[in-house]
């Protein structure tokens, strides 16, 4: 995750820079729908002393952003994680990269072809953004990940060895549960409550606000006109959650259905591995889910009622999972070098 540039003169002092950055470095990276963030790791050092750089850069998810900008996205957050780290662009040892949409053969090929193209690392792998989730997530990468962010996924993996990715179909088809699922009902609310006149509900007010319009053709064009609607829409879901948070009936109403789509989403994925041995372990992730302590505990309680029993793990920096998906027991598995 090709040939090696030479990075550095050949000094002493330089030469043991240059065995850290070629030799046992490793790139890690998430493409995600808000931002791209990416570790320089040094895997000679203790586990605790191992990340050397962090980097941050735009939105990289390349099914809201595209390809291109997906890749700028990825190639800034490197530049900045080895600034961070005191080295010079150069040619990691490995390099792994958790992207949305990853599970497509096409998207995937392409991000190995610019990695190479671009002498990233040696050696690539591309994968889905969920996979570093539940490595993050679950003691042996056994059990269930889930996230809700722009968007949702899920994706279950089973002792025997059984894996199964369900939703992550996109705003069109899916995502539901997710930020923009949470997002667009909120402005459906706000939509039907300026046809009909009526008053104003806090929630209501609040997206509005938000939006910067009080009619419905205003409020329509601003979704309609922005280039990057999935994304403003999702935008709308921490003003919602944030009401739900302090007691507003109508963004509770929205968390909850929101919640119980999640649960359908985990119990789909449980049956296309089963068996799993209870309680399953369910590692989460995502903005959404993560910020929201209502639609935790909503998603316990649907779970619970369809009859599953759950050990929920917060997923709090995927980059943590990408990191451990790199040991040798999961090349071949979880893991396709290239």
């Amino acid at each position: 995750m090709r040939a090696r540039p030479i990075l550095f003169s050949i000094t002493d002092v330089t030469n043991s820079k240059l065995k850290t950055a070629a030799g046992e470095s490793l790139l890690v990276v998430d493409a995600g729908g808000t931002k791209t963030a990416a570790w320089l790791v040094d895997l000679t050092r203790p586990d605790g002393e191992r990340v050397i750089g962090r980097g941050r850069a735009m939105a990289g998810n390349p099914l809201s952003v595209g390809f291109a900008d997906s890749a700028l996205a990825i190639r800034e957050a490197i530049t900045h994680a080895r600034d961070d780290a005191g080295q010079s662009d150069g040619c990691a040892a490995r390099a792994i990269l958790s992207i949305a949409g990853a599970a497509n053969e096409r998207l995937r090929g392409q991000f190995v072809e610019w990695a190479r193209t671009t002498g990233l690392a040696e050696r690539v792998a591309v994968v889905s953004d969920v996979l570093p989730v539940l490595a993050g997530g679950t003691p042996n990468c056994y059990g269930v990940a889930l996230i809700s962010g722009t968007g949702s996924v899920a994706f279950g993996r089973s002792e025997n060895g059984r894996t199964q990715l369900c939703g992550g179909w996109g705003y069109l088809l899916g995502d539901e549960g997710s930020g923009f699922a949470i997002g667009r009902s909120a402005l459906q609310q706000a939509l039907r409550a300026l046809e009909l006149n009526a008053a104003r509900c806090p929630l209501t007010s609040a997206v509005l606000n938000h939006v910067g319009a009080s009619t419905v053709m205003e409020l329509t064009q601003a979704v309609y006109e922005n280039p990057h609607s999935r994304v403003a829409i999702a935008g709308v879901a921490p003003i919602v959650i944030s009401a739900a948070d302090g007691g507003d009936a109508d963004a509770q109403a929205i968390v909850d259905t929101a919640a119980g789509d999640l649960a359908k989403l985990v119990s789909r994925t449980v049956q296309s591995i089963e068996p799993i041995e209870p309680p399953l372990v369910l590692a989460i992730s995502g903005s959404v889910l993560l910020r929201s302590k209502r639609l935790q505990n909503q998603l316990h309680v649907a779970l619970r009622r369809s009859g599953l029993e759950c050990e929920m793990n917060m997923v709090e920096e995927p980059l943590a999972g990408c990191v451990r998906l790199a040991a040798p027991e999961y090349n071949g598995t979880l893991i396709t070098w290239q």
